[in-house]
């Protein structure tokens, strides 16, 4: 075996890692010491990377935006008529924040990995731990880790701001307790996750920042639209296997063309199915990254 064929399995010379572990650990003690290495240095280098805490600040902007939307909606029922109060209908606030929410969170996967190749600093970080299957796999839990606890809290504060600012004025959808709105709250704040899985896998395979963010953008929310365009029942067919509405479904409501009388019903995944094709949107894309990163040569 070449040198250049021994780095890309993740073994120096002598059949030992680059950090003095052997080569076979496994998941025996040695083996699980570097994987929690490689762990710690990854969620120290999430954390001390600026685009990280900007990317945040964003969510947490959103998730302000969600309480001014509580003040504009109580204010707005608050001026109606009996009769314009019968026929509102308003989106949730942990509802709203579930899209912004995603998108950050797949930003931060593309940033997770092109930030080093547009510094450099990944020839450096494969040299120092060669087996870059270890390091895709401690970056995607580290990413994925982040991605929940903002999915999840984004939405929280959003019901919790929400709730406290409409008060007892009986708005439609509104009313429903933590205990019954949850399930759907922690099922955005899975979908958040998957975005962030995606916009890794797509950054580790596409190395440009710039790239992997329009290709995410692109497939998540542009496609969506054009799928609507199609004649029915494709509209319905194609879009509920995109991740936008296997969002919705999942959350048990119904495809977007279905949901706007533009197919019939019936077509779609019930929720527990739907969280199905969003994993394995995950272990596909995170499937072609550790073949990209084991296949090329980092430059």
């Amino acid at each position: 075996m070449s040198g250049q064929e021994g780095a890309r399995d993740g073994d120096a010379p002598g059949g030992r890692t680059a950090v003095g572990l052997p080569g076979d650990a496994g998941f025996g003690g040695p083996g699980i010491r570097l994987l929690a290495d490689v762990l710690a240095a990854e969620w120290l280098k999430l954390r001390t990377v600026r685009s990280t805490w900007y990317i945040l600040a964003v969510v947490a902007a959103f998730v302000l935006l969600t309480a001014v939307y509580s003040l504009y909606l109580g204010s707005l029922w608050d001026g109606m008529s009996p009769r314009q109060r019968a026929t509102l209908s308003a989106s949730r606030p942990e509802q709203i924040v579930v899209m912004p929410a995603q998108i950050c969170m797949a930003v931060l996967g593309v940033l997770a990995f092109t930030s080093e190749y547009v510094t450099g600093m990944a020839r450096t970080g494969f040299t120092v731990m060669p087996r870059r299957k270890t390091v895709l796999a401690a970056r995607a839990v580290v990413v994925a880790a982040v991605a929940f606890g903002v999915g999840q809290a984004s939405g929280l504060v959003a019901f919790v701001a929400g709730r406290l600012i409409i008060g007892d004025r009986p708005i439609p959808d509104f009313a429903g307790p933590l205990s019954e709105e949850f399930p759907e709250m922690f099922v955005g704040g899975l979908s958040v996750v998957v975005l962030a899985m995606v916009g890794l896998g797509v950054g580790a395979v596409l190395r440009s920042t710039a790239g992997a963010i329009t290709a995410v953008v692109v497939y998540l929310y542009l496609l969506p639209r054009f799928a609507l365009l199609l004649p029915e029942p494709w509209n319905a067919r194609i879009g509920s296997v995109l991740l936008e509405d296997l969002t919705n479904q999942a959350m048990g409501r119904p495809p977007m063309a279905v949901d706007f009388g533009e197919a019939p019903a019936g077509i779609g995944f019930s929720p527990p199915a739907a969280l199905a094709v969003m994993f394995l949107y995950v272990v596909v894309t995170l499937g072609a990254a550790a073949v990209a990163l084991t296949r090329r040569d980092v430059r």
